[in-house]
């Protein structure tokens, strides 16, 4: 009975001929294959796809975007025309149900090769009759509108839907950006960010391009991805959380407002914070996020405070390989120092005995494990493992869930698919003991979207709650549970939004909805995608409901979690002082008046130097959803353009107030023919032209009302990952690829140009990710080229316009270290002056990367930065302030002047420019950078209290000039 179950839901859940090994029915589908005109037999190779209107839903191999043909494909037996399907023992994702109430009108796309080569058959509906045959099944239950299997590349995501981003294609995702980073090798060195840090405490003081003054322009109120909360036990006003790439940070008044603890931790990618229950002096913080989302960092290891959290340190034990990416922490409820860390590549868990001096490898998983628990009932001795990751099957042939009652020493697997056991295969496993009940256990599995299991003897025997389908298709990205400490039978499972249950699992009720999170800027509901739960240190499920979350918005509190509805009991406490927003791009107006940049997760974000939403702390979100590059027009700057993903741009005519698509003729938009985040550039010499890459090179003329190909895909359809216009000739492009790829044209505007590749030449540059490209503005023959990995050679320069190539990543002791470079940019007033964004802060040289240094306040962090943050994109306000946009804490800016200008008798309020000087030299000085010069205009200054602390040059003009 149970098996003629499993082969009714299997059908039923996918109309989609796949063969699969194993014993099963055979089941005939619809005659469609002709040859020659007759109906064909024997063996074929067939590929399928689902598609409403001109975007893919679903396809068999996971690779068809856009209507297009999938990759893949699978070989049926075919007599007489008809179709007909091994269905094994395979546990396929239940999808066809929620397609089809979604998309009624969904399609079948069939692609057919009986020996000629694969051709499109005709279009056809999808017909549920074909299936009336499976009788006796009940759909399954849908709490909210489900969601479809829709790839993020395939479609512009709509607020009256499901939430579509990033997490529909985990392997390909994953892949991206780390592919930056490890290139072929696949592996990022574990200590790469601590040698980076070793390497350049040699490095000399202070050549730093005019760097000085860093002003941070937020946002405070917006929020980022954490995983990580921890509450002190009994100083409950106490909080630390873990931004995934922005630090650790402390609330000392209950969340109400935030500061950074350490902003050169060798890693910022913080997963999991625990205090030692026993001493709460003693804290643990982990790094690495391996959870397989695209942005995703490398840690460094196992980080340990031992003054309640006010300095870390890294665990030396930790500086290896095994603890690159460290998911979980648990702590032994009452033994000092006895700890548990679940992590991916390898496949483990650890423990240690001695406050992690040393560490055992007690469970070696078939996946990633994703977590792990103990339970506070000591005499039970148990411990829990939740896994997920890649299976050479597929990423739905995953996960697995392991528990232990002998504190790890042994374990039994639960996911066996035997009477009264867990599933097969049931993706990603969340887990959780019952602080009230010693014996209640929940696991949280992400097939079918999300399924409730319980067990109410320790493990003994596991029953299947409910399929909630909370997590809607991001399983393996979004996904946490809690239970109640009081009441064992109430709990809250979070995922793209948060549900809640008082009686175990079997009723739900949904308490948030990512929509209501900022409605016009208030935060009524948590965000969306939600990775952990944890209760206040006194709740008693009476007086104390208080409840905390972290998602993709930071950090929000229920203030009765018994109570809390979607858009009510909510408050946010990522809008004051939490910088730890991830940005990809950045686009500045020339006065400043308007920057604005794409986020992870939390869109478009705009800020205004004055008015209404104005200021680091009110940076104005329209939208949530991911975002991208960014452009402003300079001529009129309520015109603004940001892409959401794989190149789907967008476009502003209210200056960010809100959004309307603007990429028609760009076919490859939203397909995985554009890297997930895409480059696009707003030509500096004419605001309506702008030029997109993905496969193809792209430009609009009329401020993209329109767009065409200029060059099309090239060999081995590489994706354009890098774009630079010259600054006063828009027929000079320069675009870059993602596999080095790297050409120009010097007739850009014609139709077509003509192009010229230049990164295979005598002096060839590296067959690595190219991140960014850099004209001179004041010599175009002059450009900068800058790679991805973990390699000590990532800028490249060449004086002729690509003929020969000079790396510029410095020489001993004045060289780089191994870090990945992300951005680079040149002074628009001193073509000698270069900067760049890495890993790990930025550097900048004074001979256009000959010789690099470091600021002389930041001697041991040893870069130009305040934080040992990614910087993802540097661009230029004007000609001179320099903006960095971070990935984890938010924007900065700097003002390195070449020259500043000194006149008495000017105007007070100058700016130090030569339009408007500065009228004394003490605003000089504050305002100069090593390297920089002043300029004194010939007169006599009475300041007596001069101090004359940086390398630079003061000259006067006019004559001499006396300063007393």
């Amino acid at each position: 009975m149970r098996w003629a179950k499993i082969l009714r839901w299997l059908m039923l859940m996918n109309l989609f001929p796949i063969l699969l090994m194993g014993q099963g029915n055979r089941i005939e589908l619809q005659e469609l294959v002709l040859k020659d005109g007759k109906p064909f037999t024997g063996e074929a190779s067939f590929k399928f796809a689902v598609v409403s209107g001109s975007s893919t839903l679903w396809s068999h191999d996971g690779s068809s975007f856009h209507g297009a043909e999938p990759a893949g494909d699978i070989i049926l037996k075919v007599t007489g025309g008809i179709f007909s399907v091994e269905l094994g023992n395979e546990t396929m994702k239940p999808f066809y149900y929620e397609i089809l109430k979604v998309y009624p009108n969904a399609q079948l796309l069939t692609w057919v090769n009986t020996g000629d080569g694969f051709v499109l058959q005709k279009e056809r509906n999808i017909d549920p009759s074909l299936y009336a045959s499976i009788v006796d099944m009940e759909p399954p239950k849908v709490k909210s509108e489900p969601a479809p299997i829709i790839y993020a590349s395939t479609l512009k995501k709509d607020k009256n839907k499901e939430k579509q981003k990033e997490a529909m294609n985990p392997e390909g995702i994953m892949m991206e950006r780390f592919k930056q980073r490890a290139g072929s090798s696949g592996a990022i060195p574990m200590d790469a960010l601590l040698n980076a840090k070793k390497h350049i405490e040699g490095m000399p003081q202070p050549k730093d391009a005019g760097l000085w003054n860093w002003e941070w322009l937020g946002p405070s109120n917006i929020g980022g991805r954490i995983r990580a909360i921890a509450i002190h036990p009994t100083s409950t006003n106490t909080m630390f959380i873990g931004g995934v790439s922005g630090g650790i940070w402390k609330s000392t008044n209950g969340g109400s407002s935030w500061s950074v603890i350490d902003d050169f931790l060798p890693s910022l990618a913080i997963t999991s914070i625990v205090y030692d229950p026993a001493n709460p002096t003693i804290m643990y913080a982990a790094t690495g996020e391996g959870f397989y989302n695209h942005d995703a960092l490398p840690g460094a290891g196992i980080f340990k405070s031992t003054n309640g959290g006010t300095s870390w340190t890294q665990l030396s034990s930790t500086n290896n390989a095994n603890f690159t990416l460290v998911n979980r922490l648990a702590h032994h409820p009452d033994s000092t120092g006895v700890l548990y860390a679940a992590t991916r590549d390898p496949n483990r868990v650890w423990k240690t005995r001695d406050g992690g001096a040393t560490w055992n490898s007690i469970l070696n998983a078939s996946h990633a494990v994703t977590d792990v628990r103990v339970s506070t009932h000591g005499t039970h001795n148990m411990v829990i493992a939740g896994c997920w990751g890649y299976h050479t099957a597929g990423w739905a042939n995953s996960g697995d869930v392991y528990l232990s009652s002998n504190w790890g020493q042994t374990w039994t697997e639960q996911t066996t698919g035997a009477v009264n056991k867990l599933p097969v295969w049931p993706m990603r496993c969340e887990v959780t003991f019952c602080p009230s009940n010693s014996s209640r256990i929940y696991v949280v599995i992400g097939r079918n979207s999300g399924e409730i299991w319980r067990s109410d003897d320790s493990g003994a025997t596991w029953t299947q709650m409910d399929v909630l389908g909370h997590l809607g298709g991001q399983q393996w990205y979004n996904n946490c549970i809690w239970v109640d400490p009081t009441n064992s039978l109430k709990l809250v499972v979070g995922g793209i939004d948060n549900w809640r249950s008082t009686d175990g699992g079997s009723t739900w009720t949904q308490i948030s909805d990512w929509h209501d999170y900022h409605n016009n800027g208030s935060a009524n509901s948590a965000h969306a995608d939600n990775h952990i739960i944890i209760n206040h240190p006194s709740y008693d499920g009476s007086t104390n409901k208080v409840v905390f979350f972290g998602n993709d918005g930071g950090i929000q509190k229920a203030t009765d979690i018994l109570t809390t509805a979607q858009n009510s009991g909510w408050v946010n406490l990522a809008g004051t002082s939490l910088g730890i927003t991830q940005f990809f791009g950045v686009s500045a107006a020339p006065d400043g008046s308007y920057i604005c940049g794409g986020t992870q997760d939390n869109d478009h974000l705009r800020y205004k130097s004055s008015g209404t939403w104005s200021g680091a702390n009110n940076w104005y979100q329209a939208e949530t959803g991911d975002g991208g590059a960014a452009a402003i027009n300079y001529n009129n700057t309520t015109i603004q353009y940001s892409e959401y993903t794989n190149l789907v741009i967008q476009k502003s005519t209210n200056s960010g107030n809100s959004w309307f698509d603007a990429y028609s003729g760009i076919t490859d938009a939203g397909t995985d023919n554009a890297l997930f985040i895409s480059p696009f550039s707003m030509d500096p010499n004419d605001p309506a032209r702008l030029i997109a890459g993905g496969a193809t090179i792209w430009r609009t003329t009329n401020s993209a009302g329109a767009w065409s190909s200029i060059r099309g895909t090239q060999t081995g359809t590489p994706k354009c990952s890098a774009i630079d216009i010259a600054d006063g000739n828009s027929s000079i492009i320069w675009v870059g690829y993602e596999d080095g790829h790297v050409a120009f044209t010097t007739n850009g505007t014609a139709s077509p140009p003509t192009w010229t590749r230049v990164d295979n030449n005598a002096t060839a540059l590296p067959n690595r990710y190219v991140t960014d490209i850099a004209i001179n503005p004041n010599n175009h023959d002059e450009v900068y080229v800058t790679f991805g990995e973990y390699q000590n050679n990532n800028v490249w320069y060449t004086s002729n316009s690509g003929t020969g190539w000079t790396n510029r990543s410095g020489t001993a002791p004045n060289d780089l270290p191994a870090l990945q470079v992300n951005t680079v940019r040149v002074h628009p007033l001193n073509s000698n002056w270069i900067y760049i964004g890495t890993d790990m802060g930025l550097f900048a040289s004074e001979d256009k990367g000959q010789n690099w240094s470091v600021d002389p306040r930041y001697p041991t962090e040893g870069h130009e930065f305040p934080s040992n943050v990614e910087i993802h994109e540097l661009c230029w306000q004007g000609d001179y302030f320099l903006i960095a946009a971070t990935f984890g804490r938010g924007m900065y800016r700097a003002h390195p002047m070449v020259v500043i200008y000194v006149d008495l008798n000017a105007a007070a309020g100058g700016n130090g420019s030569a339009a408007a000087p500065y009228n004394n030299v003490e605003d000089a000085l504050n305002a100069m950078g090593p390297g920089t010069t002043i300029s004194i205009k010939s007169n006599t200054y009475d300041e007596p209290y001069l101090m004359f602390n940086k390398r630079g040059m003061i000259i006067t003009t006019n004559g001499s000039s006396i300063i007393k």
